[in-house]
Parts: structure tokens; sequence; C-alpha cells
């Protein structure tokens, strides 16, 4: 119980995150220095969330061969959507929600699947 909490924690974490560092003009008016504080701040936790978040390779052959498909386009998606929100945060000082809202689901996706997973098998 309490490792589920803490994944829906965590989850949760980054959707706030996101959506402050995506609706920040609207709320106030940030410097440039807050700007790159939370784009850092997002950033730095998005890749704890994609690469290092629940990462632990299987030590069965066949665990690895059924996911190793899956683990590579999890991390290319994730990656491509860390790039997208910061060129966007530095070009237009405000990416596009689409993307924060993408890189949430892949996250929350992971975490369902894993829970399916553990809760299976």
């Amino acid at each position: 119980m309490s490792s589920t909490i803490k994944e829906i924690g965590i989850a949760g974490l980054l959707a706030v995150l996101v959506a402050l560092l995506t609706y920040a003009n609207k709320a106030w008016m940030p410097d440039m220095a807050t700007m790159l504080f939370l784009l850092s701040t997002v950033a730095v936790f998005g890749v704890f969330t994609v690469y290092v978040w629940k990462e632990q390779k299987g030590d069965e052959r066949e665990q690895f061969i059924r996911t190793l498909g899956s683990r590579i386009s999890f991390l290319a998606t994730g990656s491509v959507l860390l790039v997208g929100i910061t060129i966007e945060t530095l070009t237009n000082y405000m990416p596009s929600p689409w993307l924060g809202i993408a890189l949430v689901t892949l996250v929350i996706a992971k975490l369902v699947g894993q829970a399916y997973g553990n809760k299976k098998y």
C-alpha cells in the first residue's frame, strides 16, 4: 500500500510541476530565472521518472525479450517529450500543454501497467 501511495505521489508531483511550468505566464509574470528554474525542475524530475523510476530489468531472458521493445519505445517517447518541453520553454517561455499532458500520460500509463503486472503475476 505504501508503495502505491508513493507511486501516485510521484506521478502527481510530475503533473503539478508540468502544469506549473506550462501555465506560469498565465498565473503570474515570472522572470527568466524563475522560468529556467521551473524548466530545470521539470527536466530533472522528468528524467528521474522516465529513466530511473521503476526501471529494473528482469533476470530471465524471456522477460527481457518481451519487454525490450516496450522499454525502448517508452524511453524514446519520454526523451522526445522532454526535449520538446525544453525547446518550447526556451523559445516561447511556455511549452504546449499537449507536451505536458503527453509526458504525464506516459508516466501514468507506466504506473498502471506495472500495477496491473504486479497484481496479475
